[in-house]
């Protein structure tokens, strides 16, 4: 039973990691569309990728993790 919440709570945890990558993706890309100054445009846009590439990979590794066989 305990390692059954324990993995529970795993689950939760990874969950919410997710949900916090998409917010800061998300984040990212209207402080992008606010921008003015195009020094800073280069920053936002380094942002927005890197936010959006840490969203897929979580993403990607809870599909896999979910997918495989225990």
């Amino acid at each position: 039973m305990a390692r059954f919440r324990q993995l529970f709570e795993e689950d939760d945890e990874r969950k919410q990691d997710i949900e916090q990558a998409l917010a800061k993706w998300k984040a990212a890309e209207r402080y992008f569309e606010s921008v003015q100054d195009t020094d800073l445009m280069d920053f936002a846009i380094y942002e927005m990728e890197a936010a959006r590439r840490k969203y897929v990979l979580l993403l990607r590794r809870y599909s896999q993790d979910a997918a495989a066989p225990d």
